[in-house]
């Protein structure tokens, strides 16, 4: 990523591979089950993020690593191929992350295998892209990056969806409310909350972020701040596969940020635009522009 070309938002994140496996039953231990179907995507939180805010037509920026097999790079090739500003690390002889998802029936178990990504964070960055960025968005929890990332963006906003990496806290580290103390807009959904709050986590402005974002799936989204708590409303539409939902409602949520909107229209647009993730499989498939999700906006408050 070269120049001092403005950048809209700059995602700090992981790449992965994603293979999906139908399975007629999800197997007790040491039991077996059929697989229906296999597909495998190009996956990652930061990396889908990244991708569905290019599909809606923001100036979006990649700060990861990632192996350097032969699907690492491809991968690299196929980001920027979308016009996406890369400040990739290879790994040298490392392997690119991969994410297993075996789905029944709506149901579903998950394995990932780190590869690259433990070395996330790790990573050293050039605090000049933040300087060129009008929003950062951070994915998951890498901790240690993280906490230099925000404490670089005291001027800039800010939003971090920590995701999953959650259900790794036995109780809650110091440097993730460090991390919050810097975040304008903190995305969880439901489950992660939850599990939070066994640790005596409670939603306050107290810990630095004025909005807070709860997803609850078909429930649409809770939204907190000290104004008010206000629910917005999701696009029906028919579910096949709500992998990259989350990652493309941030991408969603920052575009329309950065277009002016209030915080429930954000969000609202945010929800139209996870939408059109869930009707195929894959996190980076069935991308939509800013017209196709407007479109879908100006009718949740009719359905």
């Amino acid at each position: 990523m070269h120049g001092r070309d403005k950048i809209d938002v700059l995602v700090f994140g992981d790449t992965a591979i994603d293979d999906f496996y139908e399975v007629g039953s999800i197997p007790r231990v040491n039991d077996s089950a059929d697989v229906s179907s296999w597909r495998e995507f190009y996956g990652g939180m930061g990396a889908n993020t990244a991708v569905v805010s290019r599909s809606l037509g923001l100036r979006a920026a990649l700060v990861s690593v990632i192996g350097t097999d032969v699907e690492g790079e491809n991968y690299r090739k196929y980001l920027q191929n979308l016009g996406i500003g890369l400040d990739l690390k290879g790994i040298l002889n490392g392997d690119t992350t991969r994410s297993m998802f075996f789905k029944e029936n709506g149901r579903q178990i998950s394995f990932f295998y780190k590869g690259v990504t433990e070395k996330l964070d790790e990573l050293e960055f050039s605090k000049e892209l933040i300087e060129r960025a009008e929003c950062v968005y951070m994915a998951r929890t890498y901790l240690n990056l993280q906490k230099k990332v925000s404490s670089a963006c005291r001027n800039k906003f800010l939003v971090y969806n920590p995701g999953y990496g959650v259900f790794g806290f036995e109780s809650i580290p110091k440097k993730f409310y460090q991390i919050l103390k810097n975040v304008n807009v903190l995305v969880l959904n439901d489950h992660e909350l939850r599990h939070l709050k066994k640790m005596d986590f409670n939603i306050s402005n107290k810990l630095g972020p004025k909005v807070f974002i709860i997803t609850r799936g078909d429930k649409g989204c809770m939204v907190y701040s000290k104004e008010a708590q206000i629910t917005v409303p999701i696009y029906k539409t028919e579910s096949v596969d709500a992998s990259g939902a989350g990652d493309a409602f941030n991408a969603g949520f920052i575009a329309a940020h950065l277009k002016g909107f209030e915080t429930y229209d954000a969000v609202k647009f945010a929800n139209a635009a996870a939408s059109f993730i869930v009707e195929k499989w894959g996190c980076q498939t069935n991308l939509p522009t800013w017209g196709m999700v407007e479109q879908r906006y100006d009718k949740i408050d009719r359905m």
